[in-house]
């Protein structure tokens, strides 16, 4: 059996790390957009209308290559 040595757990333990702290500063950057500290903060309401129409055309697209498909 290949049984992983400590640096593999190490550098494994790292990677996972690294892609919590990616994940992390992702979502801080998408909350800083509505934030009420941000100058240049989005109106959530507009931006949640807008996303609601994004999802209605793609399931409309979704719908036609559906029907296409038979």
């Amino acid at each position: 059996m290949n049984k992983k040595t400590d640096k593999q757990l190490l550098e494994e333990q790292k990677v996972n790390l690294i892609n919590d702290l990616v994940a992390a500063n992702t979502v801080t950057e998408e909350i800083w957009k509505y934030h009420p500290d941000n100058p240049k903060k989005h109106d959530v309401v507009e931006e949640y209308k807008q996303l609601k129409q994004i999802i209605n055309d793609i399931e409309e697209e979704i719908k036609e290559v559906e029907s296409k498909l038979g």
